[in-house]
């Protein structure tokens, strides 16, 4: 069972401690990713402080945000909300959500829809992952944490081109980013077994894995189209997010040891 030091959160990680291929090291203490802040308690709070945060930033869409709010113990900690999309992939509409745990094709529908996602992040929210990494790169803004519902699929991707920026190679990042699956377990079980009881049986635990697990197919696959397009991620947050090579070796500059 993976062990961190919140009682609210499950999927909280630092994104450093990796190596480039260069080999050099990707700092730790320094980025971290995690599920919905919102859910700390005072203590994790106390906690999340005593990391020296500076930045927290807000993947979640505006309902996701309205639905549950992110609200600070004291204003030492800078908040900033950059939604990546409209919903998360395993929010998406209720009818949505119903049809891809009930129907009979809901977990073909359901890839599908998140190589969609994870394609729209990619080519279509390129304003929205120059501001991140902006922020990333800013002075006084590390340690940051970034973080969205699930702290799986966004946060998930944003991890990876941090990492991938920095040089660590990409079958390690494809690594860390399926941990979430370990940091998951746990809740996961105990969901399907209430689940399974709520549904009388009609929902398969493999469905429901499928649908609330990381999976490497969605990352592979917006991955290989990034690289057949601009052939490195630094090229690609260059050319298709608009960001200055200035702020991306800033970025490195922070992020290496």
């Amino acid at each position: 069972m993976v062990v961190h030091p919140f009682q609210r959160l499950s999927n909280f990680r630092d994104v450093g401690g990796l190596k480039t291929a260069d080999g050099r090291t990707l700092r730790t203490g320094v980025l971290f990713r995690s599920d919905e802040l919102s859910r700390l308690n005072a203590e994790d709070w106390v906690k999340l402080r005593g990391l020296g945060i500076q930045l927290i930033c807000d993947l979640r869409s505006p309902g996701e945000r309205q639905k549950r709010r992110l609200r600070l113990p004291d204003a030492s900690i800078r908040v900033v909300n950059v939604p990546l999309h409209e919903q998360a992939t395993q929010d998406g509409s209720r009818r949505k959500l119903l049809g891809f745990l009930f129907g009979k094709t809901g977990g073909e529908r359901f890839r599908e829809f998140s190589r969609a996602y994870y394609h729209h992040i990619a080519f279509e929210q390129t304003a929205r992952i120059r501001e991140v990494i902006t922020l990333l790169a800013g002075e006084q803004s590390l340690p940051a944490v970034i973080h969205c519902t699930a702290g799986k699929d966004r946060t998930g991707f944003l991890a990876a081109l941090v990492q991938l920026l920095a040089g660590v190679r990409y079958e390690a990042v494809m690594e860390d980013y399926l941990r979430t699956n370990d940091y998951f377990a746990l809740r996961l079980e105990k969901f399907i077994r209430v689940m399974r009881v709520l549904t009388l049986a009609q929902v398969s635990p493999e469905r429901m894995r499928l649908i609330l697990m990381a999976h490497p197919d969605f990352l592979d696959e917006v991955h290989g189209t990034l690289m057949k397009r601009y052939g490195s991620v630094e090229t690609y947050l260059r050319e298709a997010c608009g960001i200055e090579q200035d702020t991306l070796r800033k970025l490195k500059d922070r992020l290496l040891a």
